[in-house]
């Protein structure tokens, strides 16, 4: 039977919000930008309730590049939800949480030994003070998503009133490290078994906005990759991300998990912080990969999200292929890169917006 979906790129707030409300103006605007996103992943024939219209002529250009576009029906009134996994409202909300990953992390050894979960400017202060030497530091609300929420500051120029507005919830406060750049392993879940791993680099503002990434259409591939850009080897985080799957299926996962991690520069020599934090829901990665899989011929693909704004600013090369519909302040596109046209197509610049 073909089933009906409607895409819930507002989970997060669902899932933690008091307030929350289905069809509230600010939950239809960011799927309004991203409701295309179904397009681009979902491979089996399928109806979606969408809330946004598109033009035939765009989704015929989707069906030419070998996306399987659904029926759309708006006035669908049963319909599952696709983005989150919805099955126990709390066992998603500790696997979503940022102080589950971090006390994961601190407990194996894989990332926030300098971190602290604080609740108020004295828990801040204390912290500080036990590693003199850190300058940067971030704060980061433990429900959020893609950077939302993040504030970075220093600590010769900080601001007490401002901290305590953010103050009103446990928080995760640790040193802004020197990013070299960030990959998200995912693994795909099928009833509590895992059916496949892939890696992507995400393309994130400092603060965790999500820009873009790149992916090949498998790991060795996409190692490849990485390696022949930076010199550097994923092997050991591969491993890693395996055990870190591995607890969270027996603390109840049962889908879809995106482990983000990060490669840092310490004294001229790269480092790898293994687990920053972990999505338990689709996530952005999953579009990379369906196309990395669509163009399996390429070495890799990248995918890029821009504003208007910066568009104008910067236009983009025509050899980028659009994926968003026209209208959408948010654009995106992709390309494909091989050996013999690596040099024509860079990596684009990270942009804040």
């Amino acid at each position: 039977m073909v089933k009906t979906y409607k895409v819930d790129l507002d989970y997060e707030a669902a899932l933690f919000d008091p307030n929350y409300k289905e069809d509230s103006p600010s939950s239809q605007k960011v799927i309004r930008e991203f409701e295309y996103i179904f397009f681009l992943i979902e491979k089996e024939p399928s109806i979606l309730k969408n809330i946004k219209g598109y033009d035939p002529i765009y989704l015929e250009d989707l069906k030419h590049l070998g996306f399987a576009i659904p029926e759309l029906n708006p006035k669908a009134t049963e319909y599952e939800f696709w983005w989150g996994h919805h099955h126990d409202p709390e066992i998603e909300k500790n696997l979503n949480s940022k102080l589950t990953s971090a006390q994961i992390a601190l407990e194996n050894n894989w990332g926030f030994s300098e971190g602290a979960i604080i609740e108020n400017l004295s828990d801040l202060r204390a912290h500080l003070e036990k590693f003199p030497l850190r300058e940067k530091w971030i704060i980061k609300r433990p429900h959020s998503f893609s950077g939302i929420g993040h504030v970075q500051f220093k600590r010769s120029d900080l601001h007490a009133e401002t901290l305590e507005k953010i103050l009103t919830e446990k928080v995760l406060l640790e040193p802004v490290f020197d990013r070299i750049f960030d990959i998200g392993t995912t693994f795909e879940i099928s009833n509590g078994n895992i059916q496949r791993q892939f890696m992507v680099e995400n393309f994130n503002t400092s603060v965790g906005g999500f820009r873009g990434g790149a992916g090949s259409s498998n790991v060795d591939k996409f190692k490849k990759y990485i390696y022949e850009k930076f010199t550097y080897s994923l092997n050991g985080l591969e491993k890693i991300t395996s055990e870190i799957a591995q607890k969270y299926l027996e603390m109840g996962a049962t889908s879809n998990i995106q482990i983000d991690s990060f490669v840092y520069e310490d004294h001229g020599e790269l480092k790898i912080y293994p687990l920053v934090e972990v999505n338990y829901r689709k996530t952005m990665g999953l579009v990379i990969q369906a196309i990395a899989d669509k163009f399996s011929e390429a070495d890799y693909i990248e995918w890029r999200v821009e504003t208007l704004k910066s568009l104008k600013e910067s236009p983009i090369d025509e050899n980028w292929i659009q994926l968003s519909p026209e209208g959408n302040h948010f654009r995106s596109y992709f390309s494909k890169s091989s050996k013999k046209n690596a040099e024509s197509s860079a990596r684009p610049e990270r942009l804040d917006f």
